[in-house]
């Protein structure tokens, strides 16, 4: 990484948002915003492309949540750091998160005073939790069980993202580039590791994952 410059993505699935991002960063002129997006599904596309030294991730995206996209890019790009930027403060959250590959989290509030310093921190390779943000919250790291989730693969996690958004399974298979037969595929084998009877399990199980 460049001394003198940090190359920033910005993932959030609101323009404004986006935008409102860039201004803040905008004012540090060592940090530059190379790039932005607002679908799930392409970010991991777009920072491969533009190997940016920081991403800006939102939870809520549509195509595939933040969560899941953090856990590919943490995987795929390990120069890359990850910071969370959402309005959710919860704990399981930031746990998820952290445990997905994330640098930090920053809850969207305090973004305006802090945002700038948060980029800076975990480009230095170093942990940033946004004020009021216990770091007991690793110890819930340490406490948790083995998750069906965490077994899901690339595409099983954007195949149940897409149906805890009420898609349909040619809808699906329209988004993601494969065939219905192969959607269907995929649904039997969610039912199997989240032991679901049917569709609505499934997504109740979306449900208590926050997608």
């Amino acid at each position: 990484m460049a001394q003198t410059e940090i190359r920033v993505f910005l993932a959030d699935d609101h323009a404004m948002v986006r935008e409102g991002l860039a201004a803040l960063v905008s004012g540090d002129s060592e940090i530059k915003v190379v790039g932005h997006c607002g679908d799930g599904l392409e970010v991991v596309e777009q920072v491969a492309r533009l190997q940016p030294d920081v991403v800006l991730l939102d939870i809520t995206m549509p195509g595939l949540n933040g969560l899941d996209v953090c856990r590919e890019l943490s995987r795929r790009f390990t120069n890359i750091a990850i910071l969370m930027l959402t309005m959710h403060d919860d704990e399981q959250f930031i746990a998820k998160a952290l445990e997905n590959g994330a640098s930090g989290y920053l809850v969207k509030e305090a973004a305006a005073g802090q945002l700038r310093e948060a980029v800076r921190t975990v480009a230095q390779g170093e942990l940033f939790l946004s004020p009021g943000i216990s770091k007991n919250v690793l110890q819930l790291i340490a406490r948790r069980g083995d998750d069906p989730h965490d077994t899901l693969t690339s595409r099983e996690r954007q195949v149940l993202q897409l149906i805890a958004e009420g898609k349909t399974n040619r809808q699906i298979g329209d988004r993601l580039a494969i065939s219905e037969k192969t959607v269907k595929h995929y649904v039997g084998v969610l039912k199997g590791k989240f032991c679901a009877a049917n569709r609505l399990e499934i997504v109740l199980h979306a449900q208590r994952l926050g997608l």
